[in-house]
């Protein structure tokens, strides 16, 4: 079966309960042993012309991601075949090589990679980095909602702003946003380091129970919002903003010259 064959089959097949399960049935759907494609840009010329089908976006997305597995070597990969088109999941699994993306991505961005460097030269939409375990996430552009989701491990470096509940539920690894975050950064997260080198808006810290949040700008209302623990460092001209119905953790001060 060529590469397009193998694709139709899996993009027609019922979704499965989850990404995960759906990315296990990508890498099912492959013949085994070997590389199913020269490149991943190769495989993507090869289905783009599905890209009509109501599953098209995540099932492309984790079927390349599936595809970048078997081939053990760094890959660059130009969306632009698919006339701005988002893909879902790209990236999922990712480990030992590097994929470098050239366009914008959708939903689940590097989710659960566990090693190697995944760098997005556009956007992401929400929940880039959920569960990841290691390995490094680059955006060039800007992260939508929930960044980092639940992630237990690895480095997400976004050079532009994020938007609202960066670090939901982190665990452990670190964030850096060079730019903006949005609404209630850092929420519910257990563990791991959040660095947001401007402002934040409301919310920052909110109902966190461990970890850090490093804030190096102007910060919204109700900070802290009901933490239980974890540390929120601010900078020093903001050393004496309030946290609001705060039952633990603490307030530091970022040392002078550390960026934040």
């Amino acid at each position: 079966m060529s590469i397009r064959d193998v694709f139709v089959a899996y993009l027609n097949s019922p979704f499965a309960e989850s990404l995960a399960k759906d990315f296990e049935g990508a890498k099912a759907a492959l013949p085994s042993g070997g590389a199913a494609a020269a490149s991943l840009q190769e495989a993507l010329l090869a289905v783009a012309a599905e890209g009509d089908h109501p599953a098209f976006a995540r099932k492309c997305g984790l079927f390349l991601s599936a595809v970048f597995q078997t081939l053990a070597s760094d890959q660059t990969l130009d969306l632009s075949p698919l006339g701005g088109a988002r893909l879902v999941g790209l990236g999922t699994g990712l480990r030992r090589f590097d994929l470098t993306v050239k366009g914008d991505l959708g939903d689940y961005a590097g989710a659960y990679m566990e090693s190697g460097t995944l760098t997005v030269e556009g956007d992401v939409a929400d929940y880039a980095g959920m569960g990841m375990r290691g390995g490094d996430l680059v955006i060039k552009g800007l992260a939508e909602n929930h960044l980092g989701h639940s992630m237990i491990g690895g480095r997400i470096l976004v050079e532009r702003n994020a938007h609202d509940f960066a670090g939901n539920r982190m665990v452990g690894g670190l964030i850096v946003i060079r730019g903006n975050a949005g609404y209630s950064t850092g929420y519910r997260m257990s563990g791991g380091t959040i660095e947001v080198r401007d402002l934040t808006w409301d919310q920052a810290g909110e109902e966190m129970v461990g970890g850090r949040v490093q804030i190096g700008g102007h910060i919204g209302r109700e900070l802290g919002l009901s933490m239980a623990g974890g540390e929120i460092a601010l900078s020093e001209s903001h050393k004496d903003t309030p946290r609001t119905k705060a039952q633990g953790g603490r307030l530091s001060i970022i040392a002078k010259g550390k960026k934040g």
